[in-house]
């Protein structure tokens, strides 16, 4: 390999199989690219520690062994980056194809592969390298909702492209405003079923009374009221996707019934006995802690495993300030046009400041409720002002009061999971008192304040005794 030769684009093949090498050199020589085998990480570790090779991308089977043990594709990713690692592979299971992702992974093909679809794959990889990564289109610059800046929110995007054809239900976790709907719509909207509905079902809002009829319809006579068959949301959503927001918020009827669509892909409408068949993708989505919701009893563990195939856990705004200024622009923007307002192309530094300085309990839909008053009324001052006195001090006291009594309290154990939910209880209660005197008691006001449900807002006020 002489140094002096005009470089192309370099391809390391790592697996144990040398028919499987001869191959990948067969398929992909013949049109301009470079071809570097290795039949382990270790050999590959050899030629790009001797400079023989600077990979522009990485082709891997995992089963590809080191000295005694299977290859970690976290540590091959992380050695590698900026290359985009492509995992090539007999496995077919979903879980294995979404650990390969949450690895670092760009792609995954499943053997045997076509030469075409390696070819595709690759120039996909690259094309990704050099425009998907490096340069991060500015939401001002482009018709879109989704924003992703963050480097955990982009490992999120890129995890949702590459799953979002794979027909596995999801489950998202986050707190309320994160924008867990954004993303199921992003994952519908990657999907084959795009052309088709998209169906969301708040199921906080559904009266208990009602969830199976909502869901799965009803025939005539059902019940009292029901003069005719009336088709429900998975009929609806029949070819495309229905996005369960707030699922643990469902009955264990409720419950029961999804986990059997889940489970034999077929329903019957109330009061019926005709099967359906269940052709939508599901995406579930909840903002508390599921595990938790199971040990207190009111969710299902087996359908917590049903739904869990792909899980997306979406950090809170607070987490990810870098997005802060372009998801700004980007409501500035949406708001200008809506409003008639002239339209700007950035916040104001001192209310940006502000922005930043502010800790987002309602996440990204604060955000954007913040910046659509801006756009509105123009007041930057008395937003930053009300902001900056929204501080989380009080908040952090009461968790300072728990931790010293639990600390000066006899005993030599101290139980953290109690702990954590004393604080949690402590702060909730605070930020609702407070949230409705700012409302002066208009609860809807308030619930929407807080993004949660008015339903959610009435239960919690009754389980604190929050008196007016």
């Amino acid at each position: 390999m002489a140094s002096g030769r005009c470089r192309g684009t370099e391809v390391l093949v790592i697996d144990g199989q040398e028919r499987f090498r001869r191959r990948v050199i067969e398929s992909l020589s013949p049109i301009g690219y470079e071809v570097f085998p290795a039949s382990s990480w270790l050999g590959a570790q050899q030629l790009i520690a001797g400079r023989l090779i600077a990979p522009d991308v990485v082709l891997i089977e995992p089963a590809a062994t080191g000295p005694s043990k299977p290859v970690d594709l976290a540590q091959v990713c992380g050695q590698v980056r900026p290359a985009p690692v492509v995992v090539l592979s007999s496995r077919r299971e979903p879980g294995t194809i979404v650990e390969a992702i949450k690895a670092g992974a760009s792609d995954y093909i499943c053997k045997p592969i076509e030469a075409k679809q390696l070819q595709h794959t690759i120039r996909q990889a690259l094309d990704a390298k050099k425009n998907g990564h490096s340069v991060v289109p500015q939401p001002d610059e482009q018709e879109s909702e989704f924003v992703f800046c963050n480097e955990r929110m982009l490992q999120i995007r890129q995890m949702i492209l590459q799953m979002a054809d794979i027909e596995v239900p999801v489950l998202i976790h986050g707190q309320t405003g994160v924008g867990k709907d954004i993303l199921a719509r992003m994952i519908h909207a990657s999907s084959p079923r795009a052309s088709r509905r998209y169906v969301k079902v708040n199921c906080a809002a559904l009266p208990s009374g009602l969830v199976e009829s909502e869901l799965f319809g009803h025939e005539k006579g059902a019940f009292t009221g029901a003069h005719g068959d009336r088709p429900g949301k998975f009929e609806f959503a029949r070819g495309g996707t229905i996005f369960l927001d707030e699922v643990t918020e469902f009955s264990p009827e409720a419950q029961a019934k999804l986990l059997q669509v889940l489970q034999e892909k077929k329903f019957t409408r109330l009061g019926g006995n005709r099967e359906i068949e269940a052709d939508v993708r599901i995406v579930a989505a909840s903002n508390r802690n599921i595990e938790e919701a199971i040990e207190q009893g009111v969710f299902r563990e087996d359908l917590y495993y049903r739904l869990n195939v792909v899980n997306i856990e979406v950090p809170p705004l607070r987490q990810r300030k870098d997005e802060i200024e372009a998801l700004s622009r980007h409501f500035l923007r949406r708001f200008a046009r809506e409003f008639d307002s002239p339209l700007q192309t950035a916040l104001p530094a001192k209310l940006l400041q502000a922005f930043q300085a502010y800790h987002w309990p309602g996440n990204v839909r604060e955000l954007e409720n913040v910046v659509k008053r801006y756009v509105v009324l123009q007041d930057a001052d008395s937003i930053c002002a009300e902001l900056s006195a929204k501080t989380p001090d009080d908040l952090l006291g009461c968790v300072d009061e728990i931790t010293e009594n639990a600390l000066s309290s006899p005993g030599d154990r101290l139980d953290l999971r109690m702990l954590r939910r004393q604080a949690v209880s402590m702060v909730e209660k605070s930020m609702i008192r407070k949230a409705l005197l700012r409302s002066r008691w208009n609860k809807r006001r308030t619930a929407s304040y807080l993004g949660v449900s008015y339903k959610t807002l009435l239960s919690k006020i009754a389980h604190y005794e929050i008196r007016p």
